[in-house]
């Protein structure tokens, strides 16, 4: 009886961030999904439409498009932030002098606003006076120095590069932490078994990290998946529909448009195609990692 009166005082302790929850996610996604259904300019009455508008999104070519993109951006993700930040952790856990500086630079680009970073990139990309198009004329092809964000073909890419890049310093951090924590003992019996740097990498230290690296995994495809804020700064979804993705397309529905049904639709779609790729994702992974 003692029990169940802590856990029903416990449970009062819980009602501030519930409400929190129920007031900012549960209710604007209950809203969402029933806006979805309508047709709606944001001012006029909500007119009943039914699943007209899902129909609409998934024949319409620009949205397919852009689905494509945050898949090829996830897979991206996966093997440069998360794979890259895997690699330099595990160097950076071996004795190296100065690897408190080391571990500044790598993580220095993180705490760099998005803003700031795209700014800075803008520059790099521009054809004229971009660092990019002095170092392929400083070395003899200056041929495919280009406007960078302005071609249909790379706009995408050079855009992606930037979160790319920025994140890795946020990963390694997470990886690095759970690298420092493997007993020296696994290492110590590793080595009296005749491994090298590399046996025990994947013997090892990849073994034992896997569960944070499921998590970091995770949290790239959601990053590339939610992303908006590079693409609307840098090419605000072009050249044309060349680095559309969901989130900036949503954006363009409601705010440009002015559809707000046809937005909340395409949200809701986003929000579903994230979820299940995010927990097939992990079941997939962690049960390899149970198998093995």
């Amino acid at each position: 009886m003692g029990t169940l009166r802590c856990n029903k005082k416990a449970l009062l302790f819980l009602v501030p961030g519930l409400a929190l929850y129920c007031v900012f996610f549960i209710y604007p996604f209950l809203e969402t999904a029933a806006y979805s259904l309508t047709d709606w300019d944001g001012f006029t009455a909500p007119a009943w439409v039914g699943i007209e508008n899902f129909k609409r999104i998934l024949t319409d070519q620009v949205f397919r498009e852009a689905v494509i993109r945050i898949f090829i951006w996830a897979v991206l993700s996966i093997l440069f932030k998360v794979g890259m930040a895997l690699v330099i952790a595990y160097v950076l856990t071996k004795a190296i002098r100065g690897i408190g500086f080391f571990r500044s630079v790598v993580f220095l680009p993180y705490i760099i606003s998005a803003s700031a970073m795209c700014l800075m990139f803008t520059i790099m990309y521009d054809k004229d006076i971009g660092l990019i198009n002095m170092l392929l004329k400083a070395v003899g092809l200056g041929k495919y120095a280009k406007y960078w964000l302005s071609d249909p073909k790379t706009a995408f890419y050079a855009v992606i590069l930037i979160p790319i890049y920025q994140a890795i310093g946020y990963f390694f951090v997470i990886l690095f932490a759970a690298m420092k924590d493997i007993p020296s003992d696994l290492y110590e019996a590793g080595k009296m078994d005749g491994t090298n740097s590399l046996t025990e990498f994947f013997l090892i230290t990849l073994p034992t990290v896997w569960p944070t690296l499921v998590v970091c995994i995770i949290l790239a495809i959601n990053g590339a998946f939610q992303n908006f804020d590079y693409i609307f700064i840098m090419t605000y979804g072009g050249p044309g529909h060349a680095s559309e993705v969901p989130a900036t397309y949503m954006y363009k529905s409601i705010f440009v448009n002015g559809e707000y049904g046809y937005g909340s639709a395409a949200a809701l779609i986003l929000f579903v195609l994230t979820m299940v790729v995010t927990s097939c994702v992990r079941k997939g992974l962690n049960s390899r990692f149970t198998t093995d």
